[in-house]
């Protein structure tokens, strides 16, 4: 199952950077991600019917799904105007991952006490070395 959900990842993550990258420019970015969202609510009412486990109600859910939801805005936002001012697909996508992960890394130790082995340190590493690299020299 791991590796379904890492190429739907992939995939998906692919697909929505070559999309948002097209979003015209003149479009309100917020009316955009509004019509966008319309599409993913109609796919996830469809989903909840295909994969039907776990509770439906509104009582079963917790602040998360407000999280989830600011943390979708910030992303989307933040990379339709990367685009809009003239970023490069992997620059855009690289750096947002490195750096994000440079900070969830301390942050699952912290919170959630996962801990951090000397080859996760070291990818790191290596990650934060190779986004310098990209964009010192694109």
């Amino acid at each position: 199952m791991f590796a379904v959900a890492l190429l739907l990842t992939v995939a998906g993550s692919v697909l929505y950077h070559l999309s948002i990258k097209q979003v015209p420019a003149a479009i309100n970015p917020f009316f955009s991600l509004a019509v966008s969202y319309a599409l993913a609510l109609a796919m996830c009412l469809v989903g909840m019917w295909w994969l039907p486990a776990g509770q439906r109600g509104v009582a079963a859910l917790n602040w998360s799904s407000l999280g989830v939801a600011l943390g979708i805005v910030g992303v989307e936002i933040g990379y339709l105007l990367a685009y809009r001012t003239g970023w490069n697909l992997g620059y855009a996508g690289f750096s947002s991952n490195v750096l994000s992960t440079a900070m969830l890394l301390p942050l699952g130790w912290w919170l959630f006490h996962e801990q951090p082995s000397p080859g996760r340190v070291a990818g790191m590493v290596l990650s934060l070395a190779g986004l310098w690299l990209m964009l010192r020299f694109r």
